[in-house]
C-alpha cells in the first residue's frame, strides 16, 4: 500500500502514516470480522439487508456526518428485490442496477445480483459515544491535556435515546508516548505492530436491573498526551439473534410454568395437597403427594407397631402371672400327692386288716357279715377322702361322694371319658380302685350267700390286697409325674418371664421408633418442604418474573435495533461504525 505524499511532509512522517493506516485497517477488518460472528446468519434467513452506518462524530455525540450503506444479499436470486428505507439520496455503489422509490418502498431491479447502495438520513442514531476527559479531577479537553501533565482519567459512556440493548466495542490508537501507569475498568491493551490500541467494551441500552457496563473508564499518568480519534462498533442483532433462538428453543409458555410454580410452591409452603397443573412440572405434584403420603402411612404404621407391642406387652404380663399361678397350683398339686401316697398305704394296710376279718368271718358268717359292710364302708369312705385330696379337680375331673350304690356308675362313666394313654396314671390309678370297690362289693354280697362263697371271700381278701398294692404303686407314680409337672410349670414361669421382660423392651423400641423415626421424619422433610417452597416462593414471583420481564422487554427493544426500516420477511443485520474526533 502506498500513501499519497502531502505538501512538505517528509518521507519518515509519511512512512509513520502509512504504518498508522495499516494498524487501523487491520483494527476495523478485526471488528467487522468479529460482528459478522456476532451477527452470523440465521439458518431460517433467504435475502439479508446488511445495513453499515458509517458515523462522524465529536466528543460530546454530536454527529457530524452519517452514511448509511447498505447490501440487499440476494440469496434466491430474485429478478426484483424490494426495501423500505429513509433514506434520501440513495445511489446504487455496486452496479448499474436500476429502483424506483415509492413512499418508504424501494424497488430494484436486481436481475439476479446483490445491491449496495447507501443514502443519508437526518435521523439520529439510537447510540452515540461520548467521551470525557478529567486532569487532576478537573474537567479538560483533548487538546488541552496535549499540552498539560498530571493523573487523567478518560470515560466512554454510550448514552441511548431509546431502551434497546446494545453491544458497544471501541477501538483507541495510543500515542507511543505520554501515556504510563495505564489502569482499565470494562477495557484491555492490544498489541498491534508495535502499537498499543486501546479496546473497550460495554452493553448500553439494557436494564439496569441486570447490572450490565454502559461505559468503561481508562486512567492514567499523562504527559503531554495526544488523543486524537476512537473508533467505535455497536450492533444489537447478535442480542436480538439470541432472543430469536431462544424463542425457537423454549416450547412451553413461561408465564404459566411461573404461575404453575408460584402455586405448587405456595401450596406446599402451607402444608396443602399440590394441585394437578400441565407443563415441564405436571408429574411433581403427583409425586410429592405420594411422597407426603406414604410418609403419612409409615407413621401411621409405626403409631400401630408401638400400639400393637403395648398389648403384647400386656399380654405377656398377664402369661408371666398365670404361669406363676399355674406353678403355684402344680405345688399344691404334688403336697396333694403326698397326702394320696400315705392314703394308699393306709387302704393297703386295710386290705390286710380284711383279709384276717374274712378269716374270721369263716368261722362267724354274722360277724363277718357285718365286719363286711363295715370295711365296705370304712373303704368307700378312705376312697372319698383320698379322692377329694387327689386333685383331680386339675384334670377337669369333679367327683361326688361315692356310695355303694353309686360308685359303679361314677367311676365307670369317668373312666370312658379318660384316655388311658394320654392320663394314664389318673386312669390306672381310678381304674384299680373301681376294681378294688368292686370286689369289696363282690365280697361283701358273697358273705349274704356264705355257704357259696366263704372260700372265694378269702380269695377275694387276697385279690384286693394285691389291688391295694397296686394302688400305691400307681400313687408313687402320680407323685413321680406331678414332680415332672412341677419342673415344667416353673420353667414355664421363667420363659414367661423373659418373654414378658423382652415384649417390655420391644414396646420401648417400637414408642421410640416412632418418636424418634417415622414422626421425626415426617415432620422434617414437610417442615423441610414448606422452607424451601418459601425460599424459593419469592424467587420465583419476583426474582424469576422480573427476570422474565427483563429478557422479553430486552427481545422486544432489540428487535427494533435497525437505523434503517427494516423489510418483512427480509432479515437485517445493522452494525454501526462511529469515529468519534476528540481534537
Amino acid at each position: 500500500m502506498k500513501a499519497l505524499p502531502r505538501q512538505g511532509e517528509s518521507e519518515k512522517a509519511k512512512d509513520k502514516r502509512l504504518e498508522v493506516m495499516i494498524m487501523l485497517k487491520k483494527c476495523i477488518s478485526l471488528m467487522l470480522v468479529l460482528a459478522m460472528i456476532l451477527c452470523a446468519d440465521s439458518a431460517l434467513a433467504e435475502n439479508i439487508k446488511h445495513e453499515r452506518v458509517y458515523i462522524v462524530a465529536d466528543a460530546e455525540g454530536t454527529v457530524r456526518s452519517l452514511t448509511d450503506s447498505i447490501r440487499l444479499e440476494n440469496k434466491d436470486a430474485l429478478d426484483v428485490l424490494t426495501d423500505r428505507t429513509l433514506l434520501t439520496a440513495i445511489e446504487n455503489v455496486s452496479g448499474s442496477e436500476a429502483f424506483t422509490l415509492d413512499g418508504e418502498t424501494l424497488t430494484w431491479q436486481a436481475a439476479g445480483k446483490d445491491i449496495t447502495y447507501q443514502g443519508f438520513s437526518d435521523k439520529t442514531p439510537v447510540l452515540l459515544p461520548r467521551v470525557t476527559l478529567t486532569l487532576d479531577g478537573a474537567p479538560v479537553s483533548a487538546a488541552d491535556l496535549a499540552a498539560r501533565e498530571g493523573e487523567a482519567t478518560l470515560t466512554v459512556e454510550y448514552p441511548v435515546s431509546e431502551p434497546i440493548p446494545a453491544l458497544a466495542l471501541s477501538l483507541m490508537i495510543l500515542p507511543d508516548t505520554g501515556l504510563s501507569a495505564i489502569r482499565m475498568e470494562n477495557a484491555s491493551l492490544l498489541s498491534v505492530l508495535g502499537r498499543q490500541v486501546l479496546v473497550g467494551w460495554a452493553l448500553p441500552g439494557a436494564d439496569d436491573a441486570l447490572g450490565l457496563p454502559s461505559s468503561f473508564t481508562v486512567s492514567f499518568h499523562a504527559d503531554h498526551a495526544v488523543l486524537n480519534w476512537m473508533m467505535t462498533f455497536s450492533t444489537s442483532d447478535p442480542i436480538d439473534l439470541v432472543c430469536k433462538e431462544l424463542e425457537s428453543r423454549i416450547t412451553v409458555d413461561a408465564h404459566t410454568e411461573l404461575e404453575n410454580a408460584s402455586s405448587l410452591l405456595t401450596a406446599l409452603r402451607d402444608g396443602k395437597e399440590l394441585p394437578e397443573i400441565n407443563g415441564i412440572a405436571q408429574a411433581l405434584p403427583g409425586t410429592i403427594n405420594e411422597l407426603n403420603d406414604g410418609l403419612a402411612q409409615l407413621d401411621d404404621g409405626a403409631k400401630q407397631l408401638a400400639d400393637g407391642t403395648k398389648e403384647l406387652a400386656s399380654g405377656a404380663g398377664s402369661l408371666k402371672e398365670g404361669a406363676a399361678a399355674l406353678d403355684e397350683g402344680v405345688g399344691k398339686l404334688q403336697s396333694g400327692t403326698v397326702a394320696l401316697t400315705l392314703g394308699a398305704n393306709v387302704a393297703d394296710q386295710g386290705a390286710g386288716t380284711l383279709l384276717n376279718g374274712l378269716n374270721t368271718l369263716v368261722e362267724n358268717n354274722d360277724a363277718l357279715n357285718q365286719g363286711a359292710a363295715q370295711l365296705f364302708d370304712a373303704i368307700l369312705a378312705s376312697a372319698n377322702q383320698q379322692l377329694a385330696g387327689a386333685g383331680l379337680e386339675a384334670l377337669g375331673i369333679t367327683l361326688p361322694a361315692l356310695t355303694r350304690e353309686n360308685y359303679e356308675e361314677i367311676l365307670s362313666g369317668v373312666l370312658e371319658k379318660l384316655d388311658p394313654k394320654t392320663m394314664k396314671s389318673a386312669y390306672d390309678q381310678l381304674s384299680a380302685l373301681k376294681d378294688s370297690l368292686d370286689q369289696v362289693n363282690q365280697f361283701v354280697s358273697g358273705l349274704s350267700t356264705y355257704t357259696a362263697g366263704v372260700s372265694q371271700a378269702a380269695s377275694g381278701a387276697a385279690t384286693l390286697k394285691a389291688g391295694t398294692a397296686q394302688l400305691a404303686s400307681g400313687v408313687s407314680d402320680l407323685s413321680a409325674g406331678v414332680k415332672t409337672l412341677k419342673e415344667g410349670s416353673a420353667a414355664l414361669s421363667d420363659g414367661a418371664g423373659t418373654l414378658y421382660d423382652g415384649s417390655v423392651q420391644l414396646q420401648d423400641g417400637a414408642a421410640a421408633l416412632r418418636k424418634d423415626g417415622t414422626m421425626n421424619l415426617k415432620i422434617r422433610l414437610t417442615t423441610t418442604e414448606k422452607i424451601a417452597a418459601g425460599m424459593l416462593l419469592p424467587i420465583v414471583e419476583k426474582d424469576l418474573t422480573n427476570l422474565l420481564r427483563l429478557y422479553e422487554e430486552t427481545r422486544d427493544h432489540a428487535a427494533k435495533a435497525g437505523y434503517d426500516l427494516r423489510p418483512e420477511g427480509m432479515q437485517t443485520i445493522t452494525v454501526y461504525i462511529i469515529r468519534t474526533d476528540l481534537q
